[in-house]
């Protein structure tokens, strides 16, 4: 017997075998060029994939949320000296142009007695919360016989008032009206239990509203205005008017020069003699020998296609009544009004912005009317775009709008807005 692995010596092809050992034979050696092809190969493979990956990814990837870009002057400035305006000799007064600033101010910023202007404040709280539809006469309320007992001591001090009676029903919209044209005392402190049960309270809820329209020089200590702890300042009542003409109630309650009653009362005239003249469309007379005459007023006046609201305020007017006031703020409004010009910026299909894709792609946007700024002299006005385009879009589709001051103007798109082609968005870098 052999041991295992063990051969007797041979002779084969004329040479002696050797022992096995138990393992296979190896194989042969690949030749290097071989070797070298797969290397190849399997780096092909993984650029091929890496490529893949990439590619896909790019592909995938959200495409940026597109913008619009201004493509006229960001801003225009009207030549000249600012207009001066015929300030009131005494007292403060401020006049401002919505969408365009502070046409100027007289008088210094120290509060000063705010009269039957508190008001506008009452109002504004009971209709920020108790809004009224158009021309709806709103919920029945019934005069309580606390007001109706108070009566005569406001008589004796002559307050302004309508005179209401116990258990008498006012509709919202009446009581209103009495307070903002005839500035029924009576009923300002009536729409205040009627809102929040007290009158501090209610009178909270206005330093509130203050705070939160910037008024930093107004304070409230009844809702009437004849306490003259009720102060406030030319600049602030401003303020204040332009938040309580954005709700259109109010705004339909301020236009009306008489107070008519439901039934068979008598009609009775407003203090704001200027409705209707120099575009004055609204505002609210006060006056108290602390006080003396005040006035918060808004026109409305056209400049060449575009609207404008001006809002301003006169107070501290030493005159028996609150007349002096008005007159003031009539001479500065039609001053203000004959200081406003206009220029038109581009016609109307004009190229004035474009639709930024993110990724190197503009479409054009045209004006839908002529892009007009109004402003006076010496004053420049900036010109901004708004808007959120879609990512894809029709030709004449409007996209955002121009704003110029107080103008604003709508965009519409010049072609066919489409998201980034697949190029752009395998070349893309960010």
């Amino acid at each position: 017997m052999r041991e295992s692995g063990e051969y007797p010596a041979a002779r084969s092809s004329g040479q002696w075998s050797v022992p096995w050992d138990g393992s296979p034979p190896e194989a042969p050696e690949a030749p290097a060029k071989t070797r070298r092809g797969r290397r190849w190969l399997i780096v092909l493979v993984a650029v091929v994939v890496l490529v893949a990956g990439v590619a896909t990814g790019q592909l995938v990837r959200p495409v940026p949320e597109p913008t619009i870009e201004l493509a006229i002057a960001s801003s225009h400035a009207f030549p000249g000296q600012a207009p001066r305006l015929p300030w009131p000799s005494a007292g403060q007064s401020a006049v401002y142009v919505d969408g365009l600033g502070s046409m100027g101010a007289s008088g210094g910023s120290a509060p000063t007695p705010t009269a039957s202007v508190a008001k506008v404040m009452t109002a504004y709280v009971y209709l920020r919360d108790h809004p009224l539809k158009a021309g709806e006469p709103g919920p029945v309320l019934t005069v309580s016989p606390e007001a109706a007992a108070q009566i005569p001591m406001r008589r004796k001090r002559e307050e302004s008032l309508l005179g209401v009676t116990a258990y008498q029903k006012l509709t919202q919209r009446k009581a209103l009206e009495a307070l903002l044209i005839i500035s029924a005392n009576d009923v300002a402190h009536e729409l205040a239990r009627w809102d929040s049960g007290d009158e501090q309270a209610f009178v909270a809820k206005m330093n509130a509203a203050a705070a939160q329209l910037g008024m930093t020089a107004t304070h409230y200590t009844d809702p009437s205005g004849y306490d003259s702890g009720t102060v406030s300042t030319a600049a602030d009542q401003v303020k204040l008017l332009k938040a309580a003409m954005g709700l259109p109630e109010f705004a339909e309650i301020v236009n009306n020069r008489t107070y008519v009653p439901d039934g068979a009362g008598q009609v009775r005239e407003g203090g704001n003699f200027l409705l209707g003249q120099y575009g004055i469309v609204g505002g609210k007379t006060g006056y108290t020998d602390a006080a003396g005459g005040n006035f918060v007023f808004v026109a409305r006046k056209t400049v060449q296609g575009v609207e404008t609201l001006i809002v301003g305020a006169v107070m501290g007017q030493r005159s028996p009544s609150a007349a002096g006031a008005v007159s003031a703020a009539g001479r500065l409004v039609a001053a203000a009004e004959g200081a406003l010009t206009a220029v038109t910026l581009a016609k109307k299909g004009a190229r004035v912005a474009r639709v930024d894709d993110g990724l190197g792609g503009t479409t054009p946007l045209h004006a839908a009317a002529p892009v007009t700024v109004v402003g006076w002299p010496g004053l420049t006005v900036q010109v901004g775009v708004e808007g959120e385009p879609p990512h894809r879009g029709a030709a004449g589709e409007q996209v955002g709008t121009v704003t110029a001051g107080a103008g604003t103007v709508p965009l519409r798109l010049g072609q066919v807005l489409d998201e980034p082609s697949y190029l752009k968005r395998l070349i893309r870098l960010g």
